[in-house]
């Protein structure tokens, strides 16, 4: 069938699908759009490197002095007591036996590219806010971050596993990696409440960087 052009949209009642014939004459569905509006995409690929492969892409130019986001918004509406989790979005990587990255592998990257334009601003990639409106309640325990080790072998990552991995710092005096001097006891004012297994334990922290190694 040819190429068809419509100037109006485009209805049905059965949801649409995208196929491909092989040379059997067997149809693959790769993309799902079904009468209630779900959509399933599967994409394959064979790539062996050279070109980074996206099987959705998103891009939004935005030319207009003061506009605002720029974002593609995923939101999931709760008003009821839903089951053990919730998401409103999942980011999943999933390695087989023979899967591997010979680089940095993650479900999820957040990048920022900052310019010479951005003398002034708050940048962060990444953003993490915790909504509490009037008479809303913490649950059991509500936390800005919540991480987990999960599986069989969970002890593996006890072992060799880092919490957190920072890259691109260097000690020095007054730098975001400061390690200059040393503490007294009175300096240590506060400290950040976390929570290890079922343990809580505070970071504790000093209100001015002269601290020694």
């Amino acid at each position: 069938m040819a190429n068809t052009t419509f100037s109006g949209p485009i209805r049905s009642e059965g949801g649409f699908e995208v196929v491909d014939k092989s040379s059997t004459g067997v149809f693959t569905t790769s993309l799902d759009i079904a009468s209630d509006g779900s959509i399933d995409l599967t994409y394959s690929s064979t790539s062996t490197g050279g070109t980074n492969i996206e099987p959705v892409v998103v891009e939004n130019t935005m030319t207009g002095a003061g506009g605002l986001a720029g974002r593609s918004r995923f939101q999931l509406n709760a008003d009821a007591a839903l089951g053990s989790y919730s998401n409103a979005l999942k980011a999943i990587t999933v390695y087989g036996a023979n899967g591997s990255t010979s680089g940095l592998g993650s479900a999820a990257v957040m990048e920022m590219t900052m310019s010479a334009g951005t003398s002034s601003g708050t940048y962060a990639p990444v953003e993490v806010e915790l909504n509490m409106p009037a008479n809303a309640s913490t649950g059991t325990a509500t936390s800005l971050f919540y991480t987990s080790v999960n599986g069989d072998d969970a002890s593996t990552f006890d072992d060799n596993g880092f919490v957190m991995n920072i890259a691109g710092l260097t000690a020095g005096s007054s730098k975001a990696f400061a390690n200059n001097g040393s503490v007294a006891a009175d300096e240590i004012t506060h400290g950040l409440k976390v929570k290890i297994g079922s343990e809580t334990y505070y970071l504790l922290l000093a209100n001015a960087a002269n601290f020694a190694d």
